[in-house]
């Protein structure tokens, strides 16, 4: 049943080098090292949160933050996953190769080298341990834990297809996804 659940877990993250305002302060103990010793003012508002169940199970809340309120006109997007179970780095990163293979996207070998850098970077993470992934819109990704920050990808087209696992049409749980961009039915 294990296994089941963490095939069925897409992942986490948004956000970069930031001075945070009052309002950054909703992203939590996952977040809080994102703030210090940043060069870039960014106010995050919350645009949507979700909880993603699988069958009884859940499996992690997520929260979407802009700079703007808004998914559409956004500049800045910061993706916080707060895991209701726990999971192996690993499985983490076979998840994400998992999506990025159903939404359609080749695993060539820049993709591959984004895997591994993120195997470098991910932690295993345990009931009530959360991981946020931000972006500027600078072609940078960066990722925090409860430990701090974790490290970054450089690659435009890498925040586009890691954030689109939540956040494109294309997602697996749609209905979580229209909630995370604040899509209302």
């Amino acid at each position: 049943m294990a296994r089941f659940i963490s095939l069925l877990t897409p992942f986490i993250f948004a956000a970069g080098s930031v001075v945070a305002s009052p309002a950054a302060s909703d992203l939590g103990p996952c977040a809080e090292k994102l703030w210090e010793d940043g060069d870039t003012q960014v106010e995050f508002h919350k645009v949507g949160e979700t909880r993603l169940r699988v069958m009884f199970f859940r499996i992690y809340d997520a929260a979407l933050y802009s700079d703007t309120g808004d998914y559409e006109d956004a500049q800045a997007l910061a993706l916080k996953i707060n895991y209701a179970r726990s999971f192996s780095a690993s499985d983490l990163v076979e998840q994400t190769r998992d999506e990025w293979e159903r939404m359609g996207y080749s695993i060539d070998a820049q993709k591959q080298e984004w895997l591994e850098t993120l195997s470098g970077i991910w932690p295993d993470v345990g009931r009530g341990e959360c991981i946020v992934a931000h972006t500027f819109g600078n072609g940078q990704t960066f990722f925090h834990g409860q430990q701090g920050f974790l490290g970054v990808i450089d690659a435009e087209e890498f925040a586009e297809r890691f954030l689109g696992i939540w956040l494109s049409e294309d997602a697996r749980f749609r209905s979580n996804r229209d909630e995370l961009v604040g899509i209302s039915d």
